[in-house]
């Protein structure tokens, strides 16, 4: 068993939101698995790679006995041994009809998402993504199986956020109802005001068909066009000696709408500067900055009960959509 320490500080983790968007509940497993799998790292139990059956098919899709023992390991290391193969079947049967799910919506995950997730949870639990790839088989689970979890829970954040982003409406009523039970405090923090960005981004295309070499090629011209960039006036004119950079329209975006870290570098770069490059999913983005402002009357508490809310009805809408495609599907034990 881990320590309790550790534990709790899985349970206290959680991906980043999308704001304004309802999202599943956070996963507060992944971690946990992540991280009790690291703590085995001494032991030299291998994995037993028994014959493989068709266990359940989900839709003419089929879930193997492998799939169900990997999954039940899993789950053991994080429940203390009360959660079994049941619960391996039943998590594996939604992960199933929400990636079909994904499929028929035309959703999806690329490898450098998947790798940038699991990279994360291996950086919360101090062991490099190959640490705990290796920590994860001494243990006797099967590392794709974690994977196979995120890959899921990645595509049906985005299922969910583009089913319901239209139905989950959060007045400004519900959020001062929220913030008046969460006290004195809470109003205080409402005078705060939030920064805001218009930013510009570049982006150097990698082709997808292309090898590494055209990867690394396009990360350095990255870096050669931020040593040119003298503003947001200019990024054209420098563009046009890179052919693989693409000027987008500049936008708006205050600090709540990024990721923590685009966050930090946005507000350490002065107007006229340009942020590093950054792997997206079509090649390398760099952020102009053509201006900041600080937006009065906005609030971080007051964004933060949103999210929230915001969630809550999220959550709600996601367990009867998964439940509905349950409802529907073609389930077959064996």
């Amino acid at each position: 068993m881990w320590p309790k320490a550790l534990s709790a500080r899985v349970s206290a983790t959680s991906p980043n939101s999308v704001r304004n968007a309802p999202r599943l509940s956070r996963p507060r497993t992944l971690l946990a698995f992540a991280l009790a799998a690291s703590a085995l790292v001494g032991m030299h139990s291998a994995p037993a790679m028994a014959q493989s059956a068709i266990k359940v098919i989900v839709n003419n899709q089929p879930i193997t006995s492998y799939d169900v023992s990997a999954r039940a390991k899993l789950l053991k290391l994080t429940s203390h041994g009360k959660a079994g193969e049941k619960q391996a079947v039943d998590e594996l049967i939604d992960e199933t009809l929400q990636m079909q799910e994904a499929q028929k919506r035309g959703i999806k995950v690329s490898d450098q998402e998947l790798a940038q997730a699991f990279g994360q949870i291996a950086q919360r639990t101090k062991l490099p993504p190959e640490k705990l790839e290796m920590a994860l088989r001494q243990s006797g689970v099967d590392p794709q199986s974690l994977k196979n979890r995120i890959k899921a829970q990645l595509l049906w954040s985005q299922v969910v956020r583009a089913r319901f982003r239209a139905t989950v409406q959060i007045s400004d009523r519900d959020i001062s109802q929220a913030l008046a039970k969460k006290g004195d405090a809470a109003e205080e923090n409402k005078k705060e005001s939030i920064s805001s960005y218009d930013v510009q981004p570049v982006v150097f295309v990698v082709p997808k068909q292309n090898g590494s070499g055209v990867e690394s090629q396009r990360q350095q011209e990255a870096n050669s066009f931020r040593a040119r960039y003298k503003g947001c006036d200019t990024a054209l004119a420098v563009a046009k000696a890179f052919p693989g950079a693409v000027v987008r329209p500049t936008v708006r975006r205050d600090e709540t709408e990024v990721n923590p870290d685009t966050a930090k570098e946005l507000a350490a770069t002065p107007i006229g500067g340009v942020t590093k490059p950054v792997r997206i999913d079509t090649g390398f983005q760099v952020l102009g900055v053509c201006a900041k402002r600080s937006v009065p009357g906005q609030s971080k508490a007051a964004d933060k009960v949103k999210d929230e809310l915001a969630n809550e009805q999220g959550d709600l809408l996601a367990r009867r959509y998964l439940r509905d495609l349950r409802a529907d599907a073609v389930i077959q034990y064996r």
